[in-house]
């Protein structure tokens, strides 16, 4: 093969650009701290990159949910302190009043001045009931944002000496749903940050008893209704004890039974207040005389022949009230006293569960960090430059790089001119 001195030159440009092309990787790379520019330049680096700096952007994300949700479960809780507060003072005033001591003037104003403290404590708790959240949402309306959860109805009092005149509070309605609110911690894991308003300020145990005979009840399709959101399905010609059967074999805190003349009912296992739905075009529940025909709409949608019984917090209170004018001392060293203590419990009960998913996030928060540690390392090792390494690579190729230009002044200088010459 002939050797010309265009092809040593050309080879010469060839070997100096490839050198270049090297050196300007080295310092790119020393300039950056980042091994490659492009995915193509290490296919296999570069989809390890993207994966560490996801999961990064995600563990960022989850750690901003576990902060909210722990900052939201500490409203609650602080919220619960302060109701546990106020009934506690309630009961210490119903044991005052159940001590008999509305005796003489004295025992009068005394009277007059606990009903007064009650109905500010009532208030005080509806209050409480209707708090916002920073993002101005309701703690405890479940889904519902748009309206108070719970709404006061007031009417005018009785003629009776030392009653106010002003409107006087008779009943509390809740008028939120039992939606949950989750904050995601972890990818598909979900922890719920609140309560709704129906079971956290429930006092009693609450039962629904139809007056309907439902002794020959045949359901006359397929059909699905709901108690407390959980599907039942019914079936075709299923008769009311297949309907009772269903209902105390689903994983819901209420249990059904039969009374005489085949009256269905309902008797929730803990304090809240039932949430009966049908669903689609769906009829069970108004069949067997347990929702209103007229009144779809869960929670106040009760059959008007039905019984119910069962108190929430605030009617505890105005029960309490209420006896207290009429001075009926029996009922309020028993009835009163005892529904006070479970709607306590109930409040003490909300506040554990309250504590534990609150320990729950702090647990899992110390776990995000350790990731989020773990992953950067991962990142670094992955994408960063050895630099004492490629310190040695950029001195080696400068080194060749002269080496190159120096024998290649020497190989390009001599010509045909110099020859003859």
């Amino acid at each position: 093969m002939r050797i010309t001195s265009q092809m040593s030159s050309n080879s010469l440009v060839s070997n100096l650009n490839r050198q270049q092309v090297e050196l300007d990787e080295i310092q790119h790379q020393l300039g950056t701290g980042i091994k490659i520019r492009r995915p193509s330049d290490e296919p296999g680096v570069a989809s390890n990159q993207m994966y560490f700096r996801s999961r990064l952007h995600e563990l960022d994300q989850f750690q901003k949910n576990i902060n909210d949700g722990t900052s939201r479960l500490q409203q609650v809780d602080g919220i619960f302190e302060r109701v546990t507060d106020i009934l506690q003072r309630v009961r210490t005033l119903s044991v005052q009043a159940a001590n008999g001591i509305y005796q003489g003037d004295k025992g009068f104003e005394l009277e007059v001045a606990i009903r007064k403290e009650v109905d500010q404590h009532l208030r005080a708790l509806i209050d409480l009931a209707n708090t916002r959240d920073a993002t101005g949402r309701f703690l405890f309306g479940g889904h519902t944002i748009e309206k108070s959860p719970f709404e006061a109805i007031e009417a005018k009092p009785n003629s009776l000496q030392g009653i106010d005149p002003k409107d006087q509070i008779v009943a509390v309605q809740y008028r939120g749903n039992i939606g949950e609110q989750f904050r995601e911690i972890e990818r598909g894991e979900y922890i719920p940050v609140s309560v709704p308003g129906n079971r956290a300020f429930w006092g009693t145990n609450m039962s629904l008893t139809t007056s309907l005979d439902n002794s020959e009840y045949r359901a006359n399709s397929e059909q699905k209704f709901k108690i407390d959101g959980v599907d039942i399905q019914v079936s075709a010609g299923d008769t009311i004890d297949d309907i009772i059967d269903k209902i105390n074999n689903s994983p819901i805190e209420v249990k059904a039974s039969k009374l005489g003349n085949d009256n269905i009912t309902l008797v929730t296992t803990s304090p809240h207040q039932i949430w009966l739905e049908e669903v689609g075009s769906g009829t069970v529940l108004r069949d067997i005389g347990l929702l209103d025909s007229n009144n779809s709409e869960p929670p106040n949608n009760y059959s008007t022949t039905a019984t119910t019984a069962g108190l929430s917090i605030f009617d505890v209170l105005i029960q309490f009230k209420n006896d207290l004018i009429s001075k009926d001392q029996e009922r309020i060293s028993g009835r009163d006293i005892q529904d006070i203590d479970l709607a306590l419990e109930n409040i003490l009960k909300h506040r554990a569960v309250v504590g534990a998913r609150t320990n729950r996030l702090e647990q899992h928060n110390q776990r995000v960090e350790f990731d989020k540690t773990f992953m950067t390392e991962m990142l670094a090792k992955n994408e960063s430059v050895d630099f004492a390494e490629a310190i040695m690579n950029l001195k080696w190729l400068e080194s060749v790089h002269q080496y190159a230009l120096n024998v290649g002044a020497r190989v390009i200088k001599p010509t045909l001119l110099d020859f003859l010459r």
